[in-house]
């Protein structure tokens, strides 16, 4: 698998450690900072990048104005993690809303592996 781009937005200092943590372990994470600099939200993005947005998401649905990001940032995937960090569902422009109970980080990074390859 090739490189995947992170950024995080909105997360709890420590729920963002633990996520960053884990992520670090791995060779094929790039960390993008501040998250507006991810390349697919630039004028010209490139559709063969992956990307991950990690939010804080309050209830189940991603709001509306995160749909028009996804629709506009064909690589993106957006992660949105539950306040206590104990759900996480992810989102791509795929339509796919997949929902996790009690994932450690680990398994919700080789989740997001599998999900972004292809």
């Amino acid at each position: 698998m090739g490189s995947v781009r992170v950024a995080f937005a909105g997360l709890s200092p420590l729920c963002e450690g633990i996520f960053r943590s884990a992520l670090a372990r791995r060779q094929e994470i790039e960390f993008v900072s501040p998250w507006a600099r991810l390349p697919s939200l630039a004028s010209e993005p490139d559709a063969a990048a992956r990307e991950v947005l990690v939010i804080e998401l309050e209830g189940d649905r991603l709001p509306r104005s995160l749909h028009v990001l996804l629709g506009a940032a064909p690589g993106l995937c957006i992660v949105g993690l539950s306040a206590d960090g104990r759900k996480a569902s992810i989102f791509s422009l795929r339509e796919t809303h997949t929902v996790f109970f009690d994932c450690s980080a680990d398994q919700l990074c080789s989740v997001l592996g599998e999900d972004t390859a292809g």
